[in-house]
């Protein structure tokens, strides 16, 4: 059986993966940001597996504009190390990617389009996603999703249209990829709908609400993945 290492298992979408890979008894290792720090990465977290899932990093949008050089720090350099250490170990490297690197002005996209981001954090993730395609063996899989199991927010914009999902029902998709011999770009996708309307299935009285002007520079309006 193979065995995973999941990079970013603090994070909502890693406590979810961490919980499927128990529930279907796949063997896996999950260090802290702190005994595997992608900025200081070493082998021993390495040696004794075959697959490394690649979920941490630098989420925040809108801190992203704020913070750059944080935000490259983690997702570029963080990934670069990562990726330096799985081509040394010959491992196969799983990215979790964003639906950020594109821009929204060219919707819908395939694995095919062309990544034209607009923000930091997209940027910092088609950066990342680059630096993965060096590699022989590796899947990037943008899966976007919402990071609960229930919208937990007053408020959602109802003209901001994606193929989100909720965070518990991508993680058997991503785990099934990354257990394959499948190379290349992978989309995990949900049903294409305003953000308001994904809210609503989970929370019926969440007020709908409109991007604001200073984010719409920022924050992609259409975003539909095939």
């Amino acid at each position: 059986m193979m065995k995973v290492l999941l990079l970013g298992g603090s994070g909502n979408l890693g406590k979810h993966l961490s919980l499927n890979m128990s529930e279907r008894n796949i063997e896996f290792c999950s260090p802290t940001s702190q005994q595997c720090n992608l900025k200081k990465l070493h082998e021993i977290h390495f040696r004794n597996v075959d697959v490394v899932i690649h979920s941490a990093g630098f989420v925040n949008t809108t801190e992203a504009e704020k913070n750059p050089d944080e935000c490259i720090t983690t997702n570029v350099l963080g990934t670069n190390n990562v990726v330096r250490m799985c081509r040394k170990l010959n491992k196969r490297l799983v990215y979790i990617s964003s639906e950020y690197v594109f821009s929204g002005k060219n919707s819908p996209y395939t694995i095919q389009s062309g990544v034209d981001p607009v923000n930091v954090y997209g940027i910092t993730k088609a950066c990342g996603e680059l630096l993965v395609k060096t590699l022989n063996n590796y899947a990037i899989i943008r899966a976007p999703f919402i990071r609960d199991v229930a919208f937990n927010h007053p408020k959602a914009f109802s003209n901001q249209y994606t193929s989100r999902q909720y965070v518990h029902q991508i993680t058997d998709n991503i785990l099934d990829i990354s257990l394959s011999d499948d190379i290349g770009i992978k989309h995990v996708v949900g049903k294409y709908q305003s953000v308001l309307d994904l809210a609503r299935e989970t929370k019926e009285d969440v007020e709908g609400i409109e991007v604001p002007e200073n984010l719409k520079e920022v924050l992609p309006l259409e975003l539909e993945l095939l």
